[in-house]
């Protein structure tokens, strides 16, 4: 029996999905651990992450192939036209897979802006922490030993004279 490409499309775009659902929860529990400061759950989570991006991108790179071999453009305009080629239940079907993964894409786009946005955050009062310990926050202000009002109130690193 041979497999038509409408199958095969059908069979990546499931798998497409499968990934991407699998990819968001990851990032749902990465988000967990980002705000309960957990770094050994969040090494794990990007170890786990990683062979996921991965295998997206082969299953997209597979469609694309699919795609071209059916003469059709690679891309969303491609895949569009593809299904606008199929019988009306196979357009179907293809439409609400294709609905699917984008829907699961755009929500692991979403999670990674704000996991990446946690991090950044995190990363900024790391630096901010590590500069008033190293002596070199000018950004800090407070009073000076005379009563002035002063934005360097550290000069010398805390971690020294400790």
């Amino acid at each position: 029996m041979t497999i038509t490409s409408t199958q095969q499309i059908s069979s990546i775009l499931k798998a497409e999905e499968s990934t991407a659902a699998q990819l968001l929860a990851l990032l749902e529990s990465e988000r967990d651990s980002l705000t309960s400061s957990d770094a050994e759950i969040m090494e794990k989570m990007s170890a786990k992450k990683q062979p996921l991006v991965v295998q997206l991108e082969q299953l997209s790179r597979q469609r694309e192939a699919l795609l071209k071999a059916a003469g059709f453009p690679a891309g969303k305009d491609g895949l569009d036209a593809f299904i606008a080629n199929q019988s009306k239940a196979e357009a179907s079907v293809l439409k609400i897979l294709v609905t699917k993964l984008r829907t699961t894409a755009y929500a692991c786009r979403e999670h990674n802006h704000i996991n990446g946005s946690i991090v950044n955050v995190n990363r900024q009062y790391l630096q901010k922490a590590m500069s008033i310990l190293r002596g070199r926050d000018m950004t800090a202000s407070s009073y000076g030993p005379g009563g002035e009002y002063s934005n360097q109130v550290v000069q010398q690193p805390l971690i020294g004279r400790v």
